[in-house]
């Protein structure tokens, strides 16, 4: 028996089969195409269903080269693929005849596939990918992400913490720093402002105003995520957005301005908290920011350090795939990609912003990560 396309699938059945995959992904749902979009990326909603009930499904995400070289195809801890035997493959066969339409070079996976399922590795190789040999990826999700186990109930966890990370969360409430759960619209702008102000000290780009906006009408105005802020005498003072998706709740930003020592720490326990409340049994904090293993001379390993204190576990994915379409293009794509240090941005993200610089408009120096993404 073969699979059948699913035309036009709806929000609602398409986060109802992603969420409940047992890898399900907020970076798979329905509303983080719309995101996407927003930035330049046009989403295409891939389902395969077999006698009404779906086995695959593939948000994956088109951008449109400068200079006429093509589109990338990319699908960001995807794709989610059941047990029925043949999906992947179907999937691959059908991304691959609709590639000549959309002058793509190359479609581009992070699968949400242990590092160590070999027999995976073997499927993805047979079908005609290129397992893509990078630690990091500018625009794509991290390889070593940190996840924390929430199934024993917010009790056991805040008491697995140990005594001095305890004596941190509570150390910004003993100075007068409250946690505002309740953040509104109107709120967007003094997050954004902690925002920048973390890129500036951390050296990491920050995405406008505008996107994060995007972030609160798709996902806070439906009840999926959460805005957080610590204020000291009314004034904000940390920030965090922590998303749900079925079973996982993900940080996406955490930011302070540093003028009151470790609020940061007080806002990540409540986005935890809220996430229990909320059953979600696993968060995930996004990436390691070093190597594997971490090591003291990593750039990131403070937020390495960071993350652990709460008891996040290291989780080692299959990293990066490509399944190509062209050749001569795809090498050059690679190339770039390899041999220059900013060459993913020039081609991904700067266009955007110098075109708005020509115009005398502001430019929208951006990056989809929070400083954990990559060393």
């Amino acid at each position: 028996m073969t699979f059948e396309l699913v035309k036009d699938p709806t929000r609602d059945r398409w986060n109802e089969f992603a969420s409940g995959h047992p890898q399900g992904t907020v970076f798979q749902s329905y509303e983080w195409g719309q995101v996407r979009r927003a930035q330049g990326w046009e989403p295409h909603y891939i389902a395969l269903e077999r006698d009404g009930a779906w086995h695959a499904s593939c948000l994956m995400l088109g951008k449109t080269l400068p200079g006429g070289l093509g589109t990338i195809l990319y699908s960001p801890r995807g794709p989610l693929v059941g047990t029925q035997p043949g999906a992947m493959a179907e999937l691959a066969g059908l991304i691959a005849k609709r590639a000549a339409d959309l002058r793509a070079i190359l479609w581009r996976i992070d699968p949400p596939v242990r590092l160590e399922d070999a027999s995976m590795a073997q499927e993805y190789a047979r079908l005609g990918f290129h397992a893509v040999p990078q630690e990091w990826s500018y625009w794509n999700r991290p390889k070593y992400e940190m996840q924390l186990d929430l199934s024993p109930g917010e009790a056991a966890v805040f008491a697995k913490l140990g005594s001095k990370i305890r004596t941190k969360i509570r150390h910004a409430g003993k100075r007068g720093v409250t946690v505002d759960e309740a953040c509104g619209e109107a709120d967007i702008d003094e997050f954004h402002r902690l925002m920048r102000g973390t890129g500036m000290k951390k050296g990491i780009p920050v995405r406008s105003l505008v996107y994060f906006r995007t972030l609160y009408d798709l996902f806070v105005k439906s009840g999926m995520a959460r805005l957080f802020l610590a204020r000291k005498d009314g004034a904000a003072v940390a920030g965090g957005l922590t998303i749900r998706f079925g079973p996982t709740a993900t940080l996406l930003y955490l930011s302070n301005d540093y003028s009151m020592q470790r609020a940061g720490w007080a806002v990540q326990w409540d986005m935890i908290r809220w996430a229990i409340a909320h059953g979600c049994t696993l968060y995930d904090f996004g990436g390691t920011g070093t190597s594997d293993p971490p090591k003291e001379t990593d750039k990131g390993y403070g937020v390495y350090q960071f993350k652990r204190s709460f008891g996040a576990e290291i989780v080692r994915w299959y990293g990066y795939a490509d399944l190509p379409f062209s050749r001569l293009r795809y090498a050059g794509f690679r190339l770039i990609e390899r041999l220059l240090p900013y060459g993913e941005q020039v081609f991904l993200e700067w266009p955007k912003a110098l075109s708005r610089r020509r115009r005398g408009g502001p430019s929208d120096r951006a990056a989809e990560k929070d400083s954990s993404d990559k060393p």
